[in-house]
């Protein structure tokens, strides 16, 4: 089997489904200041899709769905993780930031726009503020403030994502080392 990469030159778009197109617009750009970029409606049979892009940054988008009679069951779940029966952290969408002042001036901005229930974590390696969408989705705001911390060796990574699950101890554990809930301005 080839070792040659797949090299890509960033993310075009992850995209997700919505319920509420309205609530989500509200989110993504008054909230979360994202521009909606571009909105198509596709009709398919007696049913129809709207898919829209909210714009991240370097030319990167995060697209939703919102479907309407083109094969979904009539009580689809949105909140990927939670309706899986996984913990609601585990799918989630990052974005990049590139210091801690934007990290914190990010979450002041989102206070000042309402959203207070934000979860901070410092991960040893970078610092995290985490939300939720209106859809369930979980959204991160991240700066990686040690690289060399994150920074592993192919043959360290893989012998960590083989490791058997009898084999995994206090050594080997990502501990959680500041987390802070932040309740609002002041707090």
């Amino acid at each position: 089997m080839s070792k040659a990469r797949i090299e890509s030159r960033g993310l075009h778009h992850v995209a997700y489904t919505t319920r509420d197109a309205e609530a989500t617009y509200d989110f993504y750009t008054n909230k979360l200041g994202m521009p909606l970029l571009h909105t198509e409606i596709n009709v398919q049979g007696d049913g129809f899709f709207r898919h829209f892009f909210f714009g991240m940054g370097n030319g990167e988008t995060i697209a939703f769905f919102e479907v309407n009679g083109v094969g979904e069951e009539a009580d689809y779940k949105t909140d990927i993780s939670t309706s899986l029966g996984l913990p609601q952290w585990t799918n989630h969408i990052a974005f990049k930031l590139d210091s801690l002042e934007a990290l914190d001036a990010r979450i002041e901005q989102l206070q000042q726009r309402g959203l207070d229930e934000l979860l901070k974590l410092d991960h040893g390696w970078c610092t995290s503020v985490y939300l939720n969408d209106p859809n369930g989705i979980m959204v991160e705001f991240c700066v990686t403030t040690d690289e060399a911390k994150f920074l592993q060796t192919e043959q360290e990574a893989l012998r960590l994502l083989r490791l058997p699950a009898s084999e995994i101890g206090k050594d080997t554990r990502q501990q959680h080392s500041d987390a802070e809930r932040n309740q609002g301005p002041g707090n």
